[in-house]
């Protein structure tokens, strides 16, 4: 193999198995990152304190006064998330949930 063969295929490999390298870390850490995130959002939490939550953990999210919000982490493209049920302005529960 010449030298060039030989630097054209590490330039262009190089990404390809970083790309694969990162995306099944943030995918197999995924679970324990965002059922971490489900343990601290506790029920009787205040909707104005998921609103702070969601802004320090840098979730895009809104909280509705009642409903669901779905907390996604980016890094692992939304597959790993928690599940906010709100009642009356107050959490009343969060789970995990797998999106596979």
């Amino acid at each position: 193999m010449t030298p060039l063969a030989k630097g054209l295929g590490l330039l262009f490999g190089a990404p390809v198995v970083l790309a694969a390298i990162f995306f099944t870390y943030f995918n197999a850490t995924g679970e324990d990152r965002i059922k971490s995130v489900c343990r601290q959002v506790t029920p009787g939490m205040s909707a104005a304190k998921l609103g702070a939550f969601i802004e320090e953990w840098k979730f895009r999210a809104t909280v509705p006064e009642s409903g669901v919000v779905v907390l996604a982490e980016p890094k692992s493209y939304g597959r790993h998330t928690c599940k906010v049920t709100l009642v009356a302005g107050a959490v009343k529960s969060a789970e995990y949930a797998f999106a596979d």
